[in-house]
């Protein structure tokens, strides 16, 4: 089968930073355990977390802020359709349209038993510290399966199901961070999202579903800016207008949610439109440490939550809000590429891309808002 491979940097370490190497090559096919499923992907999310991976500092260490372990196949964002099932398996079925989390849990560790499977002692990450998705196949366990079955029998076609699917794993980290780990929003609260690359859209799509009274997005891209403002943000500011030491009145928020990756420029931005009570979420990682001001925190009695990943239960939410409507993948995705064009894609960056990108692995024609 085809996949995308990431190795480390050819070059030794020296004064500049570098990319990994990156090319689409032939491995086997894998072959699924007892309660494994073999899936035939065909569709799978380009994340900020796949382009960091391919980026290394001048010592050669990851410029990725997480855990992840070379060579290894990318891509964690990933639906497609059961091809074989370990014998144990009752998950799922061969035939069946699904979604894969990419947080693969071991179940039996203490964490997982308090019911942090996020925070799982052994934890792999698809696409990450396990083979990932950016492939023609991949094996999961069962338990990383989710049907889509729903969506189909709600109406969705069978594409529009693929592109809803691959868009549960970076919804979910948005949900988990919102509703899970940040314990949720009450309707008529003010939302800032800082930072509108695909998470950022998301945050801002959930606090809407969720009754916020307002939602303002800060990016620096005017693409991105106007992408947010046709999903129902209700203002879109660019960093300069933020900046300064002034509090600026619309984005005095009740809800913070820091999805832009570089909370080095956001984090003062947000201590100044902190309201008592006020919680903030980071989302997105950095491997650049940020400097926080304890004093507007403590002042405020607000909270700087953290929150990794996504967790099962929550798959099954947001396949309910496509099967009724209130998300549509197609105003979601910005743009569809193929296998091929991927590594390039990588190595350039997407940083300023309106949307989520979707590599296509069937060859099929996806219908998108662009």
């Amino acid at each position: 089968m085809r996949a995308v491979m990431l190795r480390p940097p050819l070059e030794a370490p020296g004064s500049r930073s570098r990319m990994g190497r990156l090319d689409v090559i032939e491995v086997p096919i894998p072959r699924p355990r007892p309660t494994e499923v073999l899936v035939h992907v065909q569709a799978c999310g380009i994340c900020g977390t796949d382009i960091d991976a391919c980026r290394f500092h001048p010592d050669n260490s990851p410029a990725f802020g997480g855990p992840i372990a070379l060579p290894v196949i990318l891509g964690h964002e990933a639906a497609g359709v059961v091809a074989e099932t370990g014998e144990l398996v009752t998950r799922v079925k061969p035939g069946e349209l699904v979604a894969l989390e990419s947080v693969l849990s071991c179940g039996v560790c203490d964490t997982c038993l308090l019911g942090r499977r996020n925070q799982c002692e052994s934890v792999k990450l698809a696409g990450l510290t396990a083979p990932g998705a950016l492939a023609e196949y991949i094996v999961v366990p069962q338990t990383a399966c989710h049907s889509l079955n729903p969506l189909l029998d709600n109406g969705l076609s069978h594409n529009d199901a693929v592109l809803a699917g691959c868009l549960l794993e970076p919804l979910g980290c948005v949900y988990n961070a919102m509703f899970i780990n940040g314990h949720g929003l009450r309707p008529g609260e003010r939302v800032a999202v800082h930072g509108l690359g695909p998470l950022g859209l998301f945050a801002g799509m959930l606090a809407v579903i969720a009754g916020a009274s307002s939602v303002v997005g800060v990016d620096p891209s005017g693409e991105r800016r106007t992408f947010a403002a046709k999903l129902g943000f209700d203002l879109c500011l660019a960093p300069v207008e933020a900046a300064g030491s002034v509090r600026i009145p619309e984005l005095v928020a009740d809800v913070h949610i820091e999805t832009s990756g570089h909370p080095t420029a956001t984090l003062p931005i947000i201590e100044r439109s902190l309201l008592p009570g006020s919680r903030c979420f980071l989302i997105s990682r950095t491997d650049v440490p940020a400097t926080i001001d304890t004093n507007p925190w403590v002042s405020a009695a607000a909270q700087l939550l953290g929150s990794r990943g996504h967790c099962g239960g929550i798959f099954p939410y947001l396949v309910r809000l496509f099967a009724t409507g209130h998300l549509r993948p197609k105003d979601l995705v910005g743009a569809i590429v193929s296998l091929d064009e991927t590594p390039q894609l990588l190595a350039e960056g997407l940083d300023t891309t309106p949307g989520k990108t979707v590599v296509s692995l069937n060859d099929q024609h996806y219908e998108i808002a662009g």
